[in-house]
């Protein structure tokens, strides 16, 4: 198993290497100069490449962080019936050591 997992590792290293090449590649090939506005605010001048790069990064970047919200819901929930699990736990002790006369 540590073979394969060691080959999946090398395969989406030679990927985030080979994105990265393209990346670069798309950022030299784009060298016309912008400045984008947004909401009324002119960021800095780049070229068309990076810009569209770092906007690319920024999407991905919070599309990650919007689907961290489901899994700290989620395990809020797990924590909530633990503690309810525990206490149905505790009062089902009791009412069994009630009926044996313990």
């Amino acid at each position: 198993m540590s073979f394969l997992r060691w080959l999946m590792h090398f395969i989406f290293g030679l990927l985030a290497l080979v994105c990265v090449a393209l990346g670069i590649y798309f950022a030299v090939e784009n060298s016309q100069v912008i400045s984008p506005v947004i909401a009324g605010y002119s960021l800095q001048s780049g070229s068309v490449g990076v810009w569209l790069i770092c906007m690319l990064l920024l999407g991905v970047l919070l599309g990650f962080l919007a689907s961290l919200l489901p899994i700290f819901s989620q395990r809020r929930r797990v924590r909530g019936l633990n503690k309810q699990l525990k206490k149905m736990e505790r009062e089902l002790q009791a009412v069994h050591h009630k009926a044996t006369g313990d």
